[in-house]
């Protein structure tokens, strides 16, 4: 039993020291992404302001869309499941 003991240690120290080394370069990746996350606030609020201009396209012009609305009458069309073919017993 008592031979066992280094074997365990050993194991558990290269555990540890890989998850030290994981949790460092996880450590870079987050002030990585926080450093492009604090430049490109910018962009994040021109797409806020475009989304609040027109809710439904997020400020995309879609010309057939701005035609239907100036109608007055915006269709909805409603998909329609595939249907399943059933097979037939055999016999």
């Amino acid at each position: 039993m008592a031979e066992q003991t280094p074997v365990v240690e050993a194991i558990a120290r290269r555990l540890i020291d890989e998850c030290r080394r994981d949790i460092a370069a996880a450590e870079l990746h987050i002030a990585a992404m926080r450093r492009i996350l604090a430049g490109s606030q910018w962009l994040i609020a021109k797409w806020d302001e475009r989304r609040r201009r027109d809710a439904v396209t997020g400020g995309i012009r879609l010309p057939a869309f701005d035609a239907m609305k100036a109608s007055g009458f915006v269709t909805i069309e409603e998909t329609e499941e595939p249907r399943r073919r059933r097979r037939r017993r055999a016999g």
